[in-house]
């Protein structure tokens, strides 16, 4: 009896010595690109007590085994999660593993959607933290993430459910022309939805040093219509225009999902002139503009990055894979009312790259380039903005102290 005592207390010293807060944890992997595979995630409400994580499996990033006795291919995977109140908690509120498999896409590109259900009960806000793991590839190969569960309102975000023409989830609110899409509503009795359409243009994000005024967002649509929910669903819909889309069960609420149509193409860049549009970044408003009257734009990118890798193509070509890599992973992390690329954190991730530590809390979020504790490090500091369209908007914290490493860096993409 005192042996089984001690063993339980024993056990209880080792998960208070392991355990951590997420708000204390180094969540850079989150935005470095060197995990086996990428996790894609929605998070939709079926109930007040229940939420269903859906995820896209990548089949062709996992690792099959042959059963040469059967004479197929099998891949076997795990999610683990964590669900926990706030990022400020040690334990989780409830933890689970679900497993799943695959004998049909082994050698293709096919893509495979699988969902599980966490408890979350209405009115509450959560962190699911999850892990996702190729049981049979190399040892340690796996990913994990973050996500925030908002479930404090009926008509925010989650209470959608973002799928295809063919009725299959849709892990992007970008979307591009061409691209129809349904709307699910976990209120069945919902008969109509209310869509405010909005033409911005946006400027791109000012140096890490410059003490100009953002420009604040006006929530005033240019245009507004409605669309009928039959049995909790739209008609099919697409984007027609450029612009952003916000649906609404309530007017008299903010809250709503918003799905954005920007450049044909997006998150990737696919034309001259988009690639030029990032070079503001690196350039003067004089060279930038140069850049701009160019009858050929592909020259003016050509020759841009040519100058920089004084004549070596095959430099000049790693460069470009390096800056428009980081442009358009900013645009599948970061992009918010506007593309990625053009917010405060794909401005320092563009630039800097992305960081060595990174540590969120509610609302925030720190960069360090370098090592906590070292004076040399470089740190920024980004606030989640009260924004009606999005919870992905973050603003840097500004300071004339980034002046000196800001040039340097552009400096050492120019050279």
């Amino acid at each position: 009896m005192k042996s089984n005592k001690l063993l339980v207390i024993l056990v209880l010293i080792a998960l208070n010595v392991s355990a951590k807060k997420v708000g204390k944890m180094n969540l850079a992997s989150l935005y470095d690109q060197k995990g086996f595979t990428e996790i894609k995630m929605q998070v939709y409400h079926v109930s007040d007590s229940v939420s269903t994580v859906y995820m896209d499996i990548q089949l062709k990033d996992f690792h099959y085994r042959h059963y040469i006795e059967s004479d197929f291919y099998k891949a076997y995977f795990k999610v683990y999660y964590e669900l926990y109140p706030d990022y400020d908690t040690k334990f989780p509120i409830d933890s689970a593993s679900v497993f799943f498999s695959d004998t049909t896409g082994y050698d293709s590109e096919i893509e495979m959607i699988v969902n599980f259900d966490v408890k979350a009960v209405f009115p509450a806000n959560y962190i699911l933290k999850l892990r996702l793991t190729d049981l049979y590839g190399k040892e340690g190969n796996s990913v994990w993430d973050i996500v925030e569960i908002s479930k404090t309102t009926h008509h925010s975000r989650q209470n959608f459910l973002l799928k295809d023409s063919d009725g299959y989830p849709l892990f992007t609110n970008a979307l591009n022309a061409g691209q129809y899409f349904i709307l699910e509503r976990n209120e069945p009795d919902s008969t109509d939805l209310f869509i405010r359409y909005f033409h911005r243009d946006f400027p791109i994000a000012k140096p890490p040093f410059s003490s100009e005024k953002q420009e604040t967002y006006k929530f005033e649509p240019d245009s507004f219509y409605t669309v009928s929910i039959v049995t909790g669903e739209t008609p099919v819909l697409e984007l027609p225009y450029k612009g952003i889309y916000h649906f609404q069960t309530d007017i008299s609420q903010d809250d709503g999902l918003t799905l954005f149509h920007f450049s044909d193409g997006f998150p990737r860049i696919e034309t001259p002139l988009q690639a030029i549009e990032p070079l503001r970044y690196l350039t003067t408003k004089k060279e930038y503009n140069r850049m701009l009257s160019y009858e050929n734009k592909k020259a003016a990118v050509d020759s841009f990055w040519l100058y920089r890798a004084s004549g070596n193509p095959v430099r000049a070509r790693k460069m470009i894979q390096k800056y428009y890599g980081r442009v358009v992973r900013a645009n599948r992390l970061f992009s918010s009312y506007q593309e990625g690329w053009k917010t405060d954190r794909g401005l320092i991730y563009i630039i800097y790259g992305p960081p060595s530590e990174m540590y969120r809390k509610e609302g925030e979020e720190e960069w360090i380039f370098g090592e906590r504790g070292n004076p040399m490090s470089i740190k920024f500091y980004f606030n989640r903005a009260e924004n009606p369209l999005t919870s992905n908007d973050f603003r840097l914290q500004r300071s004339t102290t980034y002046q000196t490493s800001w040039y340097i860096a552009v400096d050492n993409w120019r050279r």
